[in-house]
């Protein structure tokens, strides 16, 4: 719910910046009016052109194959698409390979962080759900402290990663894996997946949108749209949640 309202209201304020651009520039209403929902229209199909997500069943499937894996590759894995996520934040990983029915419990998780204690930072990894006591004790734990990203949230990121359809030619496409596929992937995205979603650059561009309406300098409507675009990028580029570990 909550996207959804950040994207009507990032839509109502770059609606009425484009309506206030073109007005001023041309003085016609119905041109700005035509003009601006045209803006807002391509810039809505620009975002919604990504790629097809992967099916649940593929995400399963995924999650298998790697519960399968031997753990030095899985963990190797495992670092890959979690260091794709969230990029520039330090931590130990320590995977927990279950089938993706079973669940982690605090037993797994006190295990992870025993073997761990000279890490400052700890990513349990589990391609299982993780029990809520499981995700309470989490909270319990300091040196190192622990985050989980469980079946649920390795789920969501690999529906993201991986390609919509399987592969036509498994042999043409090498057995592709997480790192391989990632690697294509994370020179372009890392930056913007680091960009940080501030609704205070939407309030500050809607303050600026009633300073111009009051006659202010036309500097202020170009600086609104700027607020507003760098707020859309973000908006649009926002993954599966916040950062792991609060600074």
């Amino acid at each position: 719910m909550g996207i959804i309202i950040d994207t009507v209201v990032f839509s109502a304020l770059a609606a009425a910046g484009f309506y206030l651009f073109f007005l001023n520039a041309w003085g016609s209403a119905p041109l700005a009016g035509a003009l601006a929902f045209a803006c807002v229209a391509a810039g809505r199909r620009l975002v919604k052109k990504q790629p097809r997500r992967a099916s649940l069943a593929r995400v399963r499937a995924e999650l298998l194959r790697l519960a399968g894996l031997p753990d030095a590759q899985a963990q190797a894995e495992l670092a890959a698409l979690l260091r794709w996520r969230w990029p520039g934040e330090d931590f130990a990983l320590a995977p927990v390979l279950k089938h993706p029915e079973a669940t982690l419990t605090s037993g797994d998780l006190l295990n992870a962080w025993k073997a761990n204690r000279d890490a400052a930072r700890l990513v349990v990894a589990a391609t299982c759900p993780a029990e809520p006591r499981a995700l309470a004790y989490a909270r319990q734990l300091h040196d190192p402290t622990v985050a989980v990203v469980d079946s649920r949230a390795l789920s969501r990121i690999l529906r993201r990663t991986l390609p919509a359809e399987e592969p036509r030619d498994r042999s043409a496409a090498g057995g592709p894996t997480i790192i391989s596929r990632l690697r294509a992937r994370s020179a372009a995205l890392s930056p913007l997946l680091a960009r940080r979603v501030r609704p205070k650059n939407a309030l500050l561009a809607a303050a600026l949108l009633a300073l111009y309406l009051r006659g202010a300098s036309p500097l202020y409507l170009f600086s609104a749209l700027a607020l507003l675009a760098h707020f859309g990028v973000a908006l649009a580029q926002r993954r599966v949640g916040k950062r792991l570990f609060e600074e």
